[in-house]
């Protein structure tokens, strides 16, 4: 506070404004953190890969290499069924636009960046800008980019919903966009002759073609524990293994050691799993794997209950003909 009837300082005010601004960005999944680490790495090594029907649609359609654009956790409101949009908040990033005019292509917003003027007053008509999303697998979805006045952001939305579904993606997950563009991606709905909706290419001034969106999803803070912090971690993994190994070993009957030094093999494959992996990945592996048997070990008894259902159907119907047949005789 200073002395002058007990307001606050400029200091203050700035530090509340700062607080609320950040509030307002994590409400929206967007923070001041740095980029993830993806997005500083070539497309074809991200974490997770890039599938063959992905790399190949990619070729096909002559893009360019992608590079991550923007980044956000997930919040309920994007992945909610009834509400079916991707929201990108550009509140603070040095946009805001004019009588509905989106943010100039050289915004500090991320999404404003890679737009050309045309495809920034695309975004900020009725129709939107048509953007092709590629998901991790190559499946292809057509998003509608639209710039929202009111909050200063981007939404993505008509096939936003089919690609929350087709990929299972929830509440706390981050999604990365990688822009590429191509110059067989339509960027306008149009209506052809029968009325039906098609995509049409307009001129966007790129001389690479429309823009299109590579759609990333990780569970939010999935890391690898080697990369994400050193040999620290790839040596408490290592003591965690051995101890796991250690357990196993005093538990396991005599007679089992000394069958051919399997175990052994098998736990020294373990560390080294561990030792690659990370822990938590290696542990999230095991748990699969154990639901994937127990999946397999479910299915096979509802299999033999339907055999010996069927077999009983059989009995009976055999049963009531020669019933049939002895009230006949």
């Amino acid at each position: 506070m200073d002395g002058g009837g007990g307001r606050p300082s400029a200091r203050a005010t700035a530090a509340a404004a700062a607080t609320t601004k950040n509030n307002k960005q994590k409400k929206n999944g967007m923070t001041n953190a740095p980029p993830p680490r993806d997005a500083a790495v070539p497309f074809e090594h991200v974490r997770g890969g890039i599938s063959d029907a992905l790399r190949g649609h990619l070729e096909a359609l002559g893009a360019t290499p992608p590079a991550c654009v923007a980044w956000k956790t997930l919040q309920m409101s994007d992945v909610h069924k009834n509400q079916a949009r991707l929201l990108f908040s550009c509140k603070g990033s040095g946009g805001g636009g004019e009588q509905g005019e989106p943010p100039p292509p050289r915004s500090r917003c991320p999404l404003a960046a890679c737009l050309t003027e045309h495809e920034a007053r695309f975004v900020a008509d009725d129709a939107g800008l048509l953007v092709n999303a590629l998901d991790r697998w190559g499946r292809s979805y057509d998003l509608t980019c639209k710039y929202l006045v009111s909050n200063c952001g981007y939404r993505f939305i008509t096939g936003w919903k089919k690609l929350v579904e087709e990929n299972g993606l929830r509440q706390g997950m981050r999604v990365e966009l990688w822009a590429f563009r191509s110059p067989h991606l339509p960027n306008r709905c149009g209506i052809d002759a029968a009325g039906n909706k098609v995509g049409v290419r307009e001129e966007i001034g790129h001389p690479d073609g429309s823009l299109g969106m590579v759609v990333l999803h990780y569970y939010d803070g999935e890391r690898d524990l080697k990369d994400e912090h050193g040999e620290a971690a790839v040596q408490e993994a290592g003591k965690a293994a051995g101890q796991v190994k250690s357990e196993a070993a005093a538990a396991e009957p005599e007679e089992k050691k000394l069958a051919g030094g399997g175990a052994e093999t098998s736990m020294t494959t373990m560390e080294g799993m561990v030792a690659t992996c990370g822990l938590r990945t290696f542990l999230g592996a095991v748990g699969l794997t154990m639901l994937k048997r127990r999946y397999g070990e479910e299915q096979t008894r509802k299999e033999e209950e339907n055999e010996e259902t069927e077999k009983h159907k059989v009995q009976c119907l055999r049963k009531n003909v020669k019933d049939d047949v002895d009230q006949v005789m």
